[in-house]
């Protein structure tokens, strides 16, 4: 069975083609529909920003910027069981065990449900209490609370979209993903125009429209099981605990790497308050929303190779699987080189598309633009490679770039960049935290694959 769903994932062609253009057509295939359906979400976060800093300033986005990490809640568990279970599903498959892969996608998606529905609890009955916590001055929670007052009852939604687009890709069909994802975050983007601009709904009106969006996407997420184009099935017997283990082990590198997400903000949020202002939170707000833009779209680089990485590694295909990772790698790099280029050359225009009318932001954001993001190219690959890790199965490395990149280095580059250089060197905390990171991990795949790599050709040889 494992070689029979290894040749759908890498089809015979009419014409011959080597083994590296094999992978690489089979790594597009996923890449393409990924990156047009996390373009499409970029394009909705920085809609959100657009629009809350028209209809209603500074302080709409310094409470967007609050309210950030408890999307990460919700994302820290979707994308940990969708993640840990599309790991352990592709290498099921690898070697075969189809029924053992039903099981694992069932109990992921049980656990999914039951964590959701306690998440929207909490959240409808202890909101305020929420704003507080992460960092919300008197003056802006009120902002925080009636953003996320429509989200928090339907955040089981939002985890469901999220958890179903990285199993459905994985299940081999990433373009119904993309369409899920286009067409949820297109009336995302459409909604919060009406609901903020015309209708001046406010902070409200924007997290309406975030709560209607995820429901279109997990709605047309189901047709892949309705329509049965699934190799994946719900099955009874499913609830073994040491499954349930396997699942969380192998996604625990995402769901540490959303916490850090949200956990990073909050340091920023708390460095930038003690070193300028709420300004320089502002300015950090539109930062931010353009950092997770690129994390989504580094993710679905990352993400499109895992498929092909863990049947690889099942199957015990480890020269295959080493060509998915560098392709990923290479095109993380090329990608945020370019992007880097475009913001070093047009920092003042890309934060006057939220907040033209407040100069101040203006100045303070360009120069933070251009400090901030020289991190890209090491956050790139560094996701790639935390990926890799977490595709075959090694999970105390990806747990361990997540804990150093996303908490400990950023926390102590904070703490020492700030006292150094101010606030530019709040700006080049997160450089630093992604740049050790690589260069203490980047050998250490490489001597994984080589291993890896050598013990595929002796099983040749023998």
């Amino acid at each position: 069975m494992g070689r029979i769903y290894l040749n759908r994932l890498f089809p015979k062609r009419e014409k011959p083609q080597t083994p590296e253009q094999e992978v690489r057509s089979e790594y597009l295939r996923y890449l393409i529909p990924t990156i047009v359906g996390m373009v499409a979400q970029a394009a909705y976060c920085l809609a959100d920003v657009f629009f809350v800093g028209i209809g209603v300033g500074s302080d709409g986005l310094a409470a967007l910027n609050v309210a950030l990490p408890v999307f990460t809640i919700y994302s820290t568990f979707s994308v940990m069981l969708g993640v840990g279970a599309a790991t352990t599903i592709s290498i099921c498959r690898g070697r075969g065990e189809e029924g053992l892969a039903d099981q694992v996608f069932t109990i992921a998606m049980g656990t999914l449900v039951m964590v959701g529905i306690a998440l929207s609890l909490i959240g409808v009955f202890f909101l305020e209490e929420i704003a507080l916590l992460f960092g919300a001055t008197q003056r802006i929670a009120p902002m925080v609370v009636e953003y996320l007052r429509p989200i928090a009852p339907v955040c089981v939604v939002f985890m469901l979209s999220s958890t179903l687009s990285i199993i459905v890709r994985a299940d081999g069909n990433p373009h119904l993903v993309m369409t899920a994802g286009m067409v949820g975050n297109s009336a995302n983007i459409i909604l919060d125009y009406v609901f903020v601009i015309p209708m001046d709904m406010g902070v409200f009106g924007a997290g309406l429209a975030t709560a209607v969006g995820p429901m279109l996407s997990c709605a047309l997420l189901t047709l892949h099981f309705v329509r049965r184009y699934n190799k994946v099935h719900f099955v009874r017997s499913c609830f073994h605990p040491k499954l349930l283990i396997r699942v969380f082990r192998n996604g625990v590198g995402s769901g540490v790497l959303e916490v850090s997400s949200g956990f990073v903000i909050l340091l920023f949020n708390v460095c930038l308050l003690r070193v300028s202002g709420e300004t320089a939170v502002a300015v950090f707000s539109i930062i931010s929303n353009i950092g997770y833009v690129g994390k989504g779209i580094f993710n679905g680089m990352a993400q499109a190779a895992q498929p092909i990485i863990s049947v690889s590694y099942g199957a015990r295909w480890y020269k295959r699987m080493g060509m998915a990772n560098r392709d990923a790698m290479l095109t993380a790099l090329f990608f945020s080189l370019g992007v880097y280029v475009l913001l070093f050359l047009f920092p003042r225009q890309m934060v006057s598309l939220f907040v033209s009318s407040e100069p101040e932001v203006v100045t303070m954001g360009a120069i933070a633009v251009v400090l901030y993001f020289i991190s890209l190219p090491f956050t790139g690959m560094n996701t790639i490679l935390m990926y890799y890790f977490q595709s075959i199965e090694r999970s105390l490395c990806t747990f361990a770039i997540a804990i150093l990149r996303g908490i400990l280095l950023v926390w102590a580059a904070l703490e020492l960049f700030s006292r150094l250089w101010g606030l530019h060197g709040v700006w080049l905390a997160l450089t630093a935290a992604e740049a050790i990171t690589f260069l203490a991990f980047f050998p250490v795949e490489r001597l994984v694959s080589k291993k890896l790599l050598a013990k595929e050709n002796q099983a040749q040889t023998d």
